[in-house]
């Protein structure tokens, strides 16, 4: 049996469907929709916001984001078996999709569908399925031999680039005179200079004036922590910044001719226009340790405010040029989550954070960085409270669950990128 591109995506639609039906035996539609609309937005990752079960016809591209939040709604939900074969299943599916493959990439996969094979039957003792002769499970067995004799599923599509270049280009265009278009199209996808008070109102970022008061004398925020120095004393030259509500990267490319794009995204609320805030969650490079994958060296952070200092200083301080040690690329305020654990949860394979407790002078652990620093964007989930029936708070939502919820999953299934670093 050969494996092609359409019969994965065919593996896609037959399996998420099953999947998807044991977990509304498992939950009810009612839970089951709950659990996924208050899940954070993330760049590239489907925001189902009338639930999963409410949905109609549903396609294979539907299936495939799905499978990018399904464990991490299940979390503490479901018995540790059951756990287990999604997880093992899903595994699977995400390693059939490498762009390259050598023994030991198949002994992953030999290895995951063994584990899949051994707690399957719960399934069964639950009364959730008489059987398992499904032909697309069965098709399982086949994929390690065909990739040996034929090659890689070679599973790739342009969507996510033509959705980048509609928010980027078509949108943005469409707001110009057409003349002299391009200096339009950047004024409108930044916004214009604010005050520090105003940064900090709007973006929710009470700690970014010390934040940035420490980054500009240098001060180690492991003194500022320990309130070893005075900020009152310190040279803060300037009272209004440029701040930009998106940026767009490309983090490190692992393999040749795929070049990924990140969207990152600090946007504060606006009545007026009826727009929710979005401040999303990176991974940060902390210290030498860090590496294109896993996470070590690294930490989870939430996005704050996107900015750059001033080339000039203002009038009262001459006017002159700014320092020439002053960082002259773009730059990141984040509040950080707790660090990572030496190892993920063996059971669903993700990483637990926290948010820490609040500092001795009242303000979030955060801190002034690099843009250049943050790895790449990541999905943090709510930890829902545990229990099958258990519900979710009624006053989390989507926009507000970074907020309200202390305990959080870095989604490392969010898509193939998070499936191959964050691990």
């Amino acid at each position: 049996m050969s494996i092609t591109p359409d019969v994965l995506h065919q593996l896609y639609q037959g399996v998420f469907k099953h999947l998807v039906s044991w977990c509304q035996d498992l939950l009810s539609p009612e839970e089951l929709n709950n659990l996924s609309r208050c899940l954070p937005g993330a760049y590239g990752i489907w925001h189902f916001k009338n639930g999963i079960s409410s949905l109609a016809q549903v396609s294979g591209k539907e299936r495939k984001e799905m499978a990018c939040i399904l464990l991490a709604c299940l979390v503490g939900k479901i018995p540790k078996a059951v756990m287990l074969t999604f997880q093992s299943i899903l595994d699977f599916i995400y390693l059939t999709q490498y762009p390259t493959h050598d023994d030991t990439t198949l002994g992953y996969m030999t290895d995951t569908l063994k584990t899949y094979h051994k707690n399957k039957d719960v399934l069964i003792k639950l009364g959730i399925r008489e059987h398992f002769n499904i032909p697309k499970f069965h098709s399982l067995m086949h994929y390690v031999d065909s990739i040996h004799q034929f090659g890689t599923t070679d599973n790739y599509n342009t969507e996510m680039f033509e959705r980048l270049h509609i928010d980027f280009a078509k949108k943005v265009w469409r707001t110009s005179n057409h003349q002299d278009e391009f200096p339009q199209m950047m004024k409108w996808i930044t916004s214009p200079q604010q005050h520090l008070t105003c940064i900090q109102e709007r973006h929710n970022a009470p700690g970014f004036s010390t934040a940035l008061t420490a980054f500009i004398n240098d001060i180690q925020p492991s003194e500022l922590r320990l309130n070893h120095h005075d900020l009152s004393r310190t040279w803060l030259p300037f009272d209004w910044l440029d701040v930009y509500h998106k940026a767009r990267f490309s983090p490190f490319a692992l393999s040749d001719g795929k070049e990924e794009q990140d969207v990152i995204k600090s946007i504060p609320g606006s009545a007026i226009k009826g727009r929710m805030a979005r401040f999303d969650t990176v991974i940060a490079l902390e210290n030498g340790e860090a590496k294109s994958t896993g996470v070590r060296g690294t930490r989870a952070a939430r996005l704050k405010v996107i900015f750059r200092l001033p080339e000039k200083l203002p009038a009262r301080q001459g006017g002159r040029c700014s320092p020439s040690w002053w960082p002259k690329g773009p730059l990141a305020y984040v509040q950080w989550y707790s660090r990572f654990a030496s190892a993920a949860d063996p059971i669903h394979l993700m990483y637990t954070v926290n948010r820490p407790p609040l500092r001795s002078d009242g303000l979030p652990p955060g801190q002034i960085i690099l843009l250049s620093q943050i790895r790449q964007l990541c999905q943090l989930v709510p930890a829902f409270p545990d229990g099958s029936r258990g519900t979710v708070p009624p006053n989390w939502t989507s926009e507000n669950v970074l907020d309200e919820a202390n305990r959080l999953l870095l989604n490392n299934w969010a898509g193939m990128y998070a499936y191959q670093t964050l691990w």
